[in-house]
């Protein structure tokens, strides 16, 4: 006796779909995934920069030297003139280019500009007032007082034509000579002046004083002067004493 082994699943006939029926669904494999992402965010889209370099888009700061400058030659007072102009000039350009908003020094170029037009005023000002100390301290022989302490060029040279602009100094200062007598001269003295010894009035008013008798002592001579060798009614004739020997007074002869 024979037995059939039972039937397995693939002995099954298999029959044609239905109409209407689909097919099972096969498993589908998942999308493949994108070998590169979008860059992180914030991240630079041209890869990383330079190990130890920084952002080639951004710039370096701005160089302060140019309002370093200034204010250092602001304050260089032995030249006043020079260093100061060329610190207001820096000084301006530094402010020209702080307009874009960056820090090239604004501050020093503010104070080196100050301190150089200050520099700049207060040198005018010397120059000033020495001029008119200057211009006040030369005298012409009418202005002359008895006490003056006198220089010029050529004043006590006896060979001579004339002799400069005089300038009245202090008489602990060198000096040429010092003024001990003045005379205003009438018209009869200032008609007779050039036919007369010009020592002959300043010799009258030494002999009629004991006080300039004792001063013309040897080695100081006595010579009188005038603005003009033809002096007018109303000029003045200085009498002045001086060292013989041409050399310098440091003191004055009058008490």
């Amino acid at each position: 006796m024979s037995s059939t082994p039972p039937e397995g699943p693939e002995d099954q006939p298999s029959y044609p779909p239905s109409y209407g029926q689909q097919p099972p669904p096969q498993p589908q494999q998942p999308p493949p995934a994108y070998e590169q992402g979008y860059p992180p965010a914030g991240g630079h889209p041209y890869g990383q920069a330079f190990p130890g370099g920084g952002d080639p888009r951004q710039e370096a700061p701005p160089s302060k030297a140019m309002a370093i400058t200034s204010l250092v030659l602001s304050l260089l007072f032995c030249v006043p003139f020079l260093a100061a102009i060329v610190s207001i000039v820096l000084g301006v350009v530094v402010l020209g280019r702080s307009r874009d908003g960056r820090d090239h020094g604004r501050g020093m170029a503010i104070a080196g500009i100050v301190i150089s037009t200050l520099v700049l005023l207060a040198t005018v000002a010397l120059l000033v007032v020495a001029v008119v100390l200057g211009i006040s301290s030369l005298k012409d022989v009418n202005d002359l007082e008895r006490g003056d302490c006198i220089s010029a060029d050529n004043l006590t040279d006896g060979d001579a034509e004339g002799f400069g602009q005089i300038t009245v100094g202090s008489c602990t200062d060198e000096h040429d000579a010092e003024v001990v007598a003045v005379k205003t001269l009438d018209a009869e003295e200032a008609e007779r002046y050039a036919s007369a010894s010009t020592t002959e009035i300043c010799q009258s008013l030494v002999l009629d004083d004991p006080e300039l008798l004792e001063l013309v002592a040897p080695g100081i001579d006595l010579l009188t002067i005038t603005n003009s060798a033809e002096p007018a009614a109303g000029d003045k004739v200085a009498c002045i004493l001086f060292n013989a020997d041409g050399s310098p007074l440091d003191e004055p002869l009058l008490d």
